[in-house]
């Protein structure tokens, strides 16, 4: 009885895992004590952005205002995964930058946005057409980031998951006249779209748009001035124990010493 019992509470929870939505996704959070303490007072962002410092390179801090804890080049490409604002000043968490294992806290106003889904579509919401799903006969197809922008990648339709045509119900057409298709979400794939009158063209990239500069090169000067790395205020943290433990021993010895 007991054996049905448990195999019955198995299967049971199996189904209810499969219910739960693939779209469901686990938001990364950083371990990171700065945002740890300010959590509900962050956004989150999770895009792709440009390293674009004034004077050629951008700081990372360790926490907005802090210590200086990393300087990388511009040009340098990561993924801003939430932001904060204080003092005037919005900072993001950058990660995932590529070549390099810093993350930290850097100005907003020092980085480029890499045009995305999401700003296509806010540039052109107008010409976005809300739709009943559109019939298509693939079933693979290459993603762009954007229509006419740079091809990233392929997808596989998995009819079990939700076949492709079931899928499209925000379409753009283009000047060329070819419809592009929006996927919200696909198994694991987010923001992308997919040209619906040819599915696996990877040369249709004509309308990649450049990065543009960024406030603080707009501006015309930094928008934080960096202050020390911070293992350089813990070398002289260091320096400052030992010789405080050396006067301290110093200073013992002398009361210590024998009296004439």
């Amino acid at each position: 009885m007991k054996h049905k019992l448990l195999t019955l509470l198995l299967a049971l929870l199996t189904i209810s895992a499969l219910t739960v939505p693939a779209s469901a996704d686990v938001i990364w959070e950083p371990q990171d004590s700065f945002y740890e303490k300010h959590q509900e007072e962050c956004d989150y962002v999770n895009r792709s952005y440009e390293l674009a410092g004034y004077d050629g390179k951008v700081t990372v801090f360790t926490a907005p205002g802090g210590s200086n804890k990393a300087t990388l080049d511009n040009g340098t490409r990561g993924t801003i995964q939430f932001t904060w604002k204080g003092n005037g000043i919005l900072w993001g968490y950058l990660c995932w930058v590529n070549n390099s294992n810093v993350e930290g806290w850097v100005p907003m106003d020092d980085l480029s946005l890499i045009y995305d889904s999401r700003q296509f579509m806010e540039d052109h919401a107008g010409e976005i057409t809300e739709t009943s799903p559109v019939p298509v006969d693939f079933h693979k197809a290459v993603l762009y980031r954007y229509p006419n922008g740079t091809a990233e990648t392929t997808l596989e339709e998995a009819p079990d998951y939700m076949p492709f045509s079931e899928t499209f119900t925000q379409v753009y057409t283009d000047k060329n006249g070819l419809r592009w298709g929006y996927i919200g979400y696909y198994m694991g794939m987010r923001e992308y779209w997919v040209c619906l009158d040819d599915p696996m063209n990877e040369e249709l990239n004509t309308g990649i748009v450049p990065v543009s500069p960024s406030t603080a090169q707009i501006r015309g000067r930094a928008t934080v001035t960096a202050g020390p790395p911070v293992m350089l205020i813990a070398a002289g943290l260091v320096a400052a124990v030992v010789v405080i433990t050396a006067l301290l021993i110093l200073k013992q010895k002398k009361h210590s010493a024998p009296q004439p």
